[in-house]
């Protein structure tokens, strides 16, 4: 921050425009200073209330003038006192907006070359350095406002306001996060965006906004295997982040009304419709949702977790030989879906507690003897169409323990000894 310090005692002379002589005397001696002691601190605050007054009179040369003296004292104090500075930040920034919209109209802009391509960059470098190691830290509510803090320093940075967002979800801030997205919404903010990529020595990918930069790196710094990376909307996850949080207040309405408002604007978004869907998901209104994936469906999508939530949709509502369907699509669309093959083997399953049950309450009699088989042939058939799906999922995730578990069962409920045995030693 001595940046700031030195920017402000360099610009104490330009306090002479309208201060008066003994001012000005008194501002030069602080300005020969490198860094102001807290005694300098109160005579240049002493001396810009005196000011103050004169503004009223002054034209907007010297108004900038002083608002661009003023927030570099509160960069100043600041960089004095790092843990009460940051209540200085906002009216600083303010301060030295106000210095660029004043010399907007004038010929010879004094300052804002300085403010934008200088002190803002570095301010910001400093504000996104903290709060990324406050969110690596988990500290999202103290990581949160300075997302917002660097969005308001340059409004075009929008992806600071989308972190601000994300980070105030983490936080549990949802009113601010509903603020955040809310603004973001109206901004028509998207986050689309293409970035030029190149490796490192270290052969690490590293990202450049502009083509000629990193084409410079490639031919200049030994940087190797040029590529575009290109970043998707983020329309859609800030209609139904927005919709979500209103969800978890409780305000179902307005999250229909957020996601009915963007469709309209845009109706064959898919990015909309699958948000739209999400919502009746969390909704737990499964009519709905499953209306709207099969609006996005019809329109072409190959997604298969969309199949997938409509087995599991369907399978609530009862209707088996339909879910099965949704699940074999998934996973015809994604040959290593695990969880399809978990649960189509479920699936297979269903109705198996109530034979087990009536099983159990059979007596030795000629009857109930030739039921039990009757019954235990139902059951093991099911084990049989079960084992089928669980075995080509233990065979993509042979670690995954929920898997492994209910395979040893219906091995040890078939009575297959050997595959029982070599899957229990692999525990």
């Amino acid at each position: 921050m001595k940046k700031y310090v030195i920017v402000a005692a360099a610009l104490l002379l330009s306090a002479g425009a309208f201060a008066q002589k003994d001012e000005l005397k008194a501002l030069k001696k602080i300005s020969n200073k490198d860094v102001p002691t807290a005694e300098d601190l109160k005579e240049v605050e002493r001396l810009l209330k005196e000011v103050e007054p004169k503004m009223a009179n002054a034209d907007n040369e010297q108004k900038a003038d002083y608002y661009y003296y003023k927030g570099a004292y509160g960069f100043i104090q600041m960089a004095t006192n790092p843990a009460a500075g940051m209540k200085y930040l906002d009216n600083a920034v303010a301060d030295h907006n106000k210095v660029i919209e004043l010399e907007k109209g004038m010929k010879k802009k004094e300052h804002t070359e300085e403010i934008q391509k200088e002190i803002f960059p570095q301010l910001k470098a400093g504000i996104v350095t903290q709060a990324n190691a406050m969110g690596k830290a988990n500290n999202f509510k103290a990581a949160y406002p300075l997302y917002e803090k660097v969005y308001r320093i340059s409004p075009t940075d929008t992806l600071y306001l989308y972190n601000a967002a994300a980070y105030a979800v983490n936080g549990q801030d949802y009113d601010k996060a509903i603020e955040y997205y809310t603004e973001l919404r109206d901004l028509g903010f998207t986050g689309k965006s293409v970035n030029y990529t190149a490796k490192n020595s270290k052969g690490e990918v590293e990202y450049f906004g502009d083509k000629k930069i990193r084409d410079l790196y490639v031919a200049k710094n030994g940087y190797t295997e040029p590529g575009i990376f290109r970043e998707e909307s983020k329309r859609g996850d800030i209609i139904k982040n927005l919709a979500l949080l209103y969800i978890q207040q409780g305000q179902t309405d307005k999250a229909k009304q957020a996601i009915a408002a963007a469709k309209k604007a845009n109706p064959d978004d898919i990015t909309l419709l699958t948000a739209e869907a999400q919502i009746f998901l969390e909704a737990n209104d499964l009519e709905n949702y499953k209306k709207a994936v099969t609006e996005i469906l019809n329109k072409g999508s190959k997604d298969p977790n969309l199949y997938f939530n409509l087995g599991v949709t369907t399978s609530k509502s009862g209707n088996a030989a339909e879910a099965k369907q949704y699940y074999e699509k998934a996973i015809e669309l994604k040959p290593d879906f695990v969880a399809a093959y978990q649960n189509l083997a479920i699936l297979q399953l269903d109705g198996e507690q109530k034979v087990v049950d009536e099983m159990n309450k059979l007596g030795t009699s000629k009857k109930d003897m030739a039921r039990y088989d009757e019954l235990k042939k139902q059951r093991d058939d099911m084990y049989k169409k079960a084992v089928v799906y669980l075995e080509k999922a233990n065979k993509i995730e042979p670690k995954n323990e929920d898997i492994r578990s209910l395979l040893l069962t219906m091995y040890q409920g078939l009575e297959m000894t050997d595959k029982y045995k070599a899957l229990k030693a692999q525990q």
